[in-house]
């Protein structure tokens, strides 16, 4: 019973950092563009981590517990959720843009390894092959987004009315948003937990809830320096960006395949600036945003494959 508290509270703690992580990415737009005040732009983010993360969230809870690998204990879910947690701090420290969905995936490879259970290679290979498909489908579609957005900008005279379309449109994409955040991350890691006896509903309420305090109470320092760089881009490309990306998350939902949201934004913001026949970025940005892809997994499969090696009987 104390070792499953403690889990839980690393489950618990493993939100919170994603809310306060990701709330930029879902209404950074909003508030860096004056829309919305902050706490009505975290307030609708909120309602939509949990609403994604109760109605759709399901779709992941049987992720790793099924699919990956097919028997789950007490001391797997230890080695994947303290893997996991150690990849963030890892990430941190060296400023690497921290993808905790792939953390978890290689953390579970791991202690499906270490502990010596069948690992499912063929949905392991499906998932890494729509990380890699996810960033290339959110830069297409923002593609097309810009274009239709642009050409209806283009149709309305009256500046008033455009910056009330923009306005309103930003608010429902920060509901969209933090929606797919909680039905992809947050179903991911509530269905890790599925393993103890409980309601699934229960764990998802818990852990939404955990990443809305997250995203309410502490991301708002991270959100006024990131919503900069995004407004930046101008309203219509913002726009564009974070619908091509929740679109593009929502669809690998259905997929039972977790994604990262700053994967898709990064492929949203590529195909806008494609669009736009504008350099995207600097070398030394892409190859530090791989690396975070990249090194994610992988560690967090090296640390859970130890920990399962010394926890196993």
């Amino acid at each position: 019973m104390f070792l499953e508290i403690i889990l839980l509270l690393l489950g618990i703690s493993l939100c919170i950092v994603l809310g306060a992580n990701n709330a930029s990415a879902c209404f950074g737009a909003t508030f860096g563009g004056g829309f919305i005040k902050y706490s009505r732009a975290a307030g609708i983010a909120v309602l939509g981590v949990v609403s994604g993360t109760v109605i759709e969230g399901f779709k992941l809870s049987k992720t790793v517990s099924g699919e990956i690998l097919n028997f789950f204990g007490v001391e797997t879910v230890l080695a994947i959720i303290v893997s996991s947690f150690l990849v963030m701090v890892i990430a941190t420290i060296f400023r690497l843009p921290m993808s905790l969905s792939e953390g978890v995936i290689g953390s579970a490879v791991g202690a499906g390894l270490g502990f010596g259970f069948n690992v499912n290679w063929n949905f392991l290979g499906f998932i890494l092959l729509s990380w890699v498909i996810a960033p290339f489908l959110s830069a297409a579609l923002s593609i097309l987004i810009y274009k239709w957005i642009s050409t209806v900008s283009l149709h309305v005279k009256n500046i008033f009315t455009l910056n009330y379309f923009y306005g309103k449109a930003a608010l429902v994409l920060s509901f969209y948003l933090a929606y797919v955040l909680g039905a992809n991350t947050v179903g991911l890691v509530n269905g890790i937990f599925n393993v103890f006896p409980g309601n699934l509903f229960l764990g998802a309420l818990i852990f939404s809830s955990s990443t809305a305090f997250g995203m309410y109470f502490l991301s708002r320092r991270v959100t006024e320096t990131v919503s900069g760089g995004i407004t930046g881009l101008g309203v219509s490309t913002a726009l564009s960006v974070q619908l091509s990306s929740a679109v593009t998350i929502h669809l690998l939902t259905q997929f039972s395949v977790p994604v990262s949201i700053t994967q898709a934004l990064i492929g949203g913001i590529f195909g806008v600036c494609l669009a736009k026949k504008i350099v995207f970025m600097r070398r030394k940005a892409v190859k530090s945003i791989l690396a975070g892809w990249t090194v994610a997994p992988l560690i967090g499969m090296l640390i859970a494959l130890g920990l399962a090696s010394i926890l196993k009987p």
